[in-house]
């Protein structure tokens, strides 16, 4: 079977699409720099890695063959400990990171506020001044953290369609991300709880934009990619005029993913600001959160009751243990990044389940990386 606009995130499409996004939907280059900065690799026994699903005890290679894998790289203190591939990828892969492509959005604004170039704590219409009403009085930071209170569903297929994640089928009125923003009516929570709603991460790209005059791929090579030594160029997703999704477009290798974690594992190496770090770990509010739509869906994901949204990222830095400093990006379909801070360990996966939501995998996978972190600490 072949995947096509309409059908490229169902099965068993999506196995394919997934690391073939350039060949359905336009794209931008991230470029990587001249040089890389290298992986040395240091293999790890996980013989000894043992989990339990629903249905039965896992050993490594079953977690992932059950959580539909596509590439796995588990680095410790920066040296790649465990790589697997599967599904016709590769090192070289480039492979939609879904929703995580909000935190490495998150980076970039990050960057762009150490620089002087934008203000977390002004209204959005500063820099988009043509943005819909509903956006009335929210901040940057709001946008960043999920807090809005704009309640706009990301299945609407006006949405997608405007974004170019799939086909028109002539009744939209928006044919483009930024014309569907300033049209968007939506129920505004005016609590400013934790509402997860992608297109604020869509409206943060445009800002970013506006606010430097340059384009999202540009910024995240220019600020990201080249300065932490990725191997490879990256992609991310955009509409008809060149507008990037910045809400789930971005593309990349899982080893360049891990990268990511490792820059932040080592504290950011004067590329992301080690204050942002800080905040992306501390500064969340987990009432704000433990209110909010996903408090029910990421229960037991991580231990303890320190979860929060803040800068795009997830974080937890409690659990039964004390301080635990984990930080998370994720992504619908089983994309995942988890970043221990204290240990310097860091877990990159992409996937092609079958679902974008599951719950139990979702879980099984945060239990893989403490597992991880038990086998590999002692």
């Amino acid at each position: 079977m072949s995947a096509t606009l309409d059908n490229w995130r169902t099965p068993p499409h999506n196995v394919w699409a997934f690391h073939n996004i350039e060949k359905l939907i336009p794209v931008h280059t991230i470029s990587k720099p001249d040089k890389s900065s290298p992986l040395k690799s240091s293999p790890k026994s996980f013989d000894g890695f043992n989990i339990q699903s629903n249905e039965s005890r896992l050993d490594l290679q079953s977690f992932l063959s059950y959580t539909n894998t596509d590439g796995f790289v588990i680095l410790h203190k920066g040296e790649v400990a465990y790589e697997y591939y599967a599904n016709d990828n590769n090192a070289s892969s480039k492979h939609i990171m879904m929703s995580m492509s909000k935190s490495v959005t998150g980076l970039i604004a990050g960057i762009l506020c150490s620089q002087g170039k934008l203000d977390l704590s002004a209204q959005v219409k500063k820099y988009v001044p043509s943005v819909s009403g509903i956006y009335n009085g929210v901040t940057v930071q709001e946008l960043l953290d999920m807090r809005s209170g704009v309640k706009a569903e990301d299945d609407r297929h006006e949405y997608r369609a405007a974004s170019g994640f799939k086909p028109f089928d002539g009744g939209e009125e928006a044919r483009t991300l930024h014309s569907f923003i300033e049209k968007l009516h939506a129920e505004v929570d005016d609590s400013k709880d934790f509402v997860y709603s992608s297109v604020n991460t869509d409206l943060l790209g445009w800002v970013l934009e506006a606010a430097t005059g340059q384009k999202l791929a540009e910024l995240i090579s220019e600020l990201l990619w080249r300065p932490m030594g990725a191997e490879s160029d990256a992609m991310i997703t955009v509409d008809a005029e060149g507008s990037a999704r910045a809400a789930g477009g971005m593309c990349a290798t899982v080893r360049d993913i891990a990268r990511i974690g490792q820059l932040l594992a080592d504290g950011g190496r004067d590329v992301v600001p080690k204050s942002w770090i800080e905040d992306m770990l501390h500064s969340g509010s987990t009432e704000a959160w433990s209110k909010g739509t996903f408090a029910a869906f990421f229960k037991g994901v991580f231990a303890g009751d320190a979860t929060a949204y803040r800068d795009c990222w997830y974080s937890a830095d409690v659990n039964e243990n004390g301080k635990e400093s984990v930080l998370m990006a994720v992504g619908i379909f089983g994309q995942q990044l988890m970043i221990d801070l204290e240990h310097n360990l860091v877990m990159a996966k992409t996937s092609s389940m079958e679902m974008p939501m599951h719950a139990q995998k979702a879980r099984l996978q945060t239990e893989a990386f403490r597992e991880v972190r038990r086998v590999l600490l002692g």
